[in-house]
């Protein structure tokens, strides 16, 4: 991929050009439109012989829903009692975007520039129309777009969605850094002459870490500042921010050969030597992993060296399904997860999945997949398939034992709800069966609608306590066994749980149409 500002090729992953600092283009938002439940009448339900394996292709149904997934907003509240911030408590369904995307189409909107909050209740994007151009706006749940300024460079929008800092310049040239407060509009401005690019904010955005005298990736002054604090120098031999706390007392950054830093407050410490990336940080910025020369180390602002914790690459942090994380893209690979501690917290490693203890000194192994496991909500339990064989462990940590499931056939696909409690499972490609006890099943459909993209056939729906999945093309679903099967829709491509809501897609005249559905009556999201 190349440049969108001066044409350059990009590295792989990168989330902005290393040459003019221009961040790297992202898909648009999707819209989100009401519609009235069309359930199928009961004289158009099927009879008599069930139809053949239908071979679908998914691949483009599938980018649907990434898309969607991506870019749906939602106002959400937390549930800190586990110490993670999840989207457990959904207000509201907002139809979102209708008039960015319309933007977008109509070339007024700069698509590669909209950014979210940590639980997406907030979007903030740039119009680069001739009666707006470089206009900074952002929307949350009421829709109307509030601007906050014109002539803005780059911008950042926080993990909490407090905060919105930004930089108006001319070009690349160095401009004035603002910081916005989305609940009463106050402004502060933070510096003058600063790069626009690579703002790194704090998790509610009071600080801001920034580049002054920008020459190059090499050759720049980082500097952090923000409410509240003054304006401070860090480093001056060409540093990148990873993350800074609200307090602006410890800030991890790395300088042009990836060693990596912390700064606390006063004084910057090595932390590691060069190789480091993949880094993730907790929600307060106050524990660190990252990689280093294939290794994993974690790290604590009061430890004096980081810990090795694995001999492994990390890939990332096992959440639950409903715990935020928050990448931020002005930084490239260093992300905020909804959690208070990694200590005791699964984490994706390149040998499998490992349970890092509540020292956050070792790992242990846990199984051989990054891929074929649900973990439950609280994080203590999990379910795995190893070798077609389903297992369970019901209390990760430092004794934990693998409990056998299911043996009979080859497990192809597992869906459970948040607790693990209710366990389904897809065999034979077309068999989805409910898990009662040990190797003891409820058949719920023989008829699945499946190739190999079983995660868009099959998904649970936490709220309503049923298991949602496609047979012969049509939308049902049930409880624990087939008799409690209900019809919902016909010619159905797709589902997909997001958060606690399922996602379906049908195809009329070439046009992908996309439900949601948490209640009795779908909702279309399209117009």
């Amino acid at each position: 991929m190349f440049c969108n500002q001066c044409g350059k090729q990009l590295p792989d992953n990168a989330a902005f050009c290393p040459e003019c600092g221009a961040v790297r283009e992202q898909e648009p938002a999707a819209p989100v439109q009401n519609m009235a439940f069309n359930p199928i009448p009961e004289e158009n339900k099927e009879k008599g012989k069930k139809k053949g394996f239908p071979f679908k292709v998914l691949v483009p149904a599938a980018l649907v829903f990434a898309v969607v997934v991506a870019v749906l907003v939602i106002l959400l509240t937390g549930n800190r009692k586990t110490g993670m911030d999840t989207y457990a408590g959904t207000k509201d369904y907002v139809q979102a975007y209708w008039s960015f995307e319309k933007g977008i189409y109509e070339g007024e909107i700069s698509n590669f520039n909209a950014l979210k909050n940590g639980n997406e209740s907030l979007i903030a994007y740039i119009l680069d129309g001739d009666n707006n151009s470089d206009a900074l706006y952002y929307m949350k749940s009421d829709l109307e777009p509030k601007l906050i300024a014109e002539n803005v460079g780059t911008y950042a929008v926080s993990y909490t969605g407090d905060y919105i800092a930004y930089v108006q310049a001319d070009g690349f040239e160095g401009g004035d850094l603002y910081l916005y407060c989305v609940k009463d509009g106050k402004i502060t401005q933070v510096d003058t002459d600063v790069f626009p690019g690579f703002l790194c904010l704090s998790p509610t955005g009071k600080v801001v870490a920034y580049l002054k005298n920008y020459e190059s990736y090499t050759e720049n002054d980082l500097y952090i500042g923000g409410v509240g604090i003054k304006n401070q120098k860090v480093d001056d031999d060409g540093s990148m921010p990873v993350a800074v706390s609200d307090n602006g007392k410890t800030f991890y950054y790395i300088d042009d050969s990836s060693k990596l830093y912390i700064y606390n407050g006063k004084d910057s410490e090595k932390v590691s030597s060069s190789g480091c990336s993949n880094f993730w940080v907790n929600k307060d910025v106050s524990e660190i992993l990252y990689t280093k020369d294939g290794k994993t180390y974690y790290h604590e602002p009061k430890m004096e060296d980081p810990v090795k914790i694995s001999d492994e690459t990390l890939y990332g942090v096992a959440l639950p399904e409903r715990v935020i994380s928050f990448e931020d893209p002005r930084v490239g690979g260093s992300i905020i997860a909804g959690m208070k501690s990694f200590k005791g917290c699964v984490l994706e490693l390149s040998g499998g999945l490992y349970w890092l203890n509540d020292k956050g000194t070792n790992t242990i192994k846990i199984c051989s997949t990054t891929y074929d496991y649900k973990l439950s909500a609280d994080g203590k339990s999990i379910l795995f398939i190893k070798s077609g064989d389903l297992y369970r462990i019901k209390k990760i940590g430092n004794n934990m034992e693998a409990e056998l499931l299911y043996d009979e056939e080859y497990v192809d696909y597992i869906v459970a709800n948040d607790n693990l409690s209710k366990i389904y499972i897809v065999v034979g490609d077309e068999e989805l069966l409910y898990l009662k006890g040990k190797n003891k099943t409820e058949r719920i459909t023989n008829d699945l609608s499946t190739d190999d993209y079983y995660s868009y056939v099959v998904a649970y729906n936490e709220d309503m306590k049923k298991i949602f999945f496609i047979e012969n093309d049509t939308l049902c679903y049930a409880g624990t066994n087939s008799k409690s099967k209900v019809k919902v829709w016909e010619d159905v491509d797709d589902v997909e749980r997001f958060l606690n809501m399922i996602l379906f897609t049908t195809t009329e005249d070439d046009v992908v149409n996309i439900y949601y559905m948490n209640g009795k009556e779908p909702v279309k999201i399209n117009k």
